[in-house]
């Protein structure tokens, strides 16, 4: 059997709907669909929820705690740093089976370790010919394309990543009018993608998700928690995330200053010397106002999608899972390794290089 896990990056599973995504929506109701979302980790961001997905296991235990984060030398990045626990893709190459991964946002690459994969775009970075969206990302209709290609070249396992959602969601906010035409243009996409396993239905499940939710800014003047840090006499350092911040330093030691700050929420201690802190709703963090419409970060955005669809009988399995409660991303992994028949990461022990792969 084989398994296709396709990210709708920043998508809401409010907008799986016959009026926004008719095909995702069918799919939905003839496959397993967890109609509130399933819930994704903090920060409600792309790194963090990826490395997820590909290990099984929270950030404490793979080491992707953000997207960025302050460290006494300097802003760790998470693309650079990777995940300190094994992946699907290490499973797949210890058990000698085909992969692939494809990747609107290249910095995924490092982010879930693809470098293990069978198959892998882009590699070393985006080609020039490559046709990306404003943000530097590449366009969905260019990523679709790469993932027919990694399914009609027989890859068993294809884990793939839809950037541009997110991309018109933070430009123009995930409610616009903008917004709601690639969504609907992305639908057709989706479609695309079911043709290209319909030939062999029965051996195929597909499961769709998104790594969070975006929510729209209602306030454009951000919060900077840096400048307030400052007056208050205390040093560290601030990473900005949408409606998200992460605290690092003496700032982080005492967070419960931040919540005098007009707009912020909570906070919440994700280590000893590293603080998240969320904003109020409508409100983001930044130390000067930018042109961004929609933001993610916050637990209000970590609602995530959840559709699973496939002729494979692997697929209707998870019609009661996802009916009756909210799965959490650490599910995905460990049920795409029992599908394909290969260990699940967190039982391979240490990440899996490739001198520790078959020849």
């Amino acid at each position: 059997m084989k398994v296709l896990f396709a990210v709708v990056d920043g998508a809401s599973p409010r907008f799986v709907d016959p009026h926004v995504m008719p095909v995702l929506h069918g799919l939905a109701v003839n496959g397993a669909w967890c109609r509130a979302g399933a819930i994704g980790v903090l920060p409600s961001s792309t790194y963090p929820n990826h490395a997820t997905f590909v290990t099984g296991v929270p950030p404490t235990a793979h080491g992707i705690i953000a997207n960025l984060w302050p460290s006494p030398g300097g802003t760790v990045t998470s693309w650079d740093t990777g995940p300190s626990a094994p992946t699907l893709f290490d499973s797949m190459r210890v058990a000698d089976r085909p992969s692939a991964a494809v990747f609107g946002d290249d910095h995924l690459v490092g982010v879930t370790a693809a470098a293990q994969a069978g198959s892998l775009w882009p590699e070393g970075g985006f080609a020039e010919d490559t046709a990306r969206d404003v943000l530097g990302y590449a366009t969905d209709a260019e990523t679709v394309e790469r993932i027919v290609r990694a399914v009609d070249q027989g890859s068993e396992l294809v884990v793939a990543q839809l950037n541009e959602t997110d991309t018109m969601a933070h430009l123009f906010g995930p409610d616009s009018d903008q917004a709601l035409d690639h969504y609907r243009l992305l639908d057709g996409m989706l479609g695309r993608l079911v043709d290209s396993v319909r030939h062999d239905w029965a051996d195929w499940v597909v499961i769709i998700v998104s790594d969070h939710s975006q929510e729209t800014v209602t306030v454009s003047e951000p919060i900077d928690l840096r400048g307030e840090a400052l007056a208050r006499g205390l040093t560290g350092a601030v990473v900005d995330d949408g409606s998200m911040a992460v605290l690092g330093g003496e700032m982080a030691v005492d967070a419960h200053w931040t919540t005098a700050v007009a707009g912020v929420e909570g906070f919440h201690r994700a280590g000893p010397d590293t603080v998240f802190v969320w904003a109020r709703a409508g409100r983001w963090f930044s130390p000067a106002e930018l042109p961004v419409r929609g933001v993610h970060g916050s637990p209000r955005t970590s609602a995530q999608v959840a559709v699973v669809t496939g002729g494979h009988p692997g697929a209707q399995g998870f019609r009661t899972l996802l009916s009756e409660g909210r799965p959490h991303a650490t599910l995905w992994a460990p049920a795409i390794a029992g599908l394909l028949g290969v260990a699940a990461p967190s039982d391979l022990g240490p990440a899996v290089g490739p001198e520790d792969s078959p020849a």
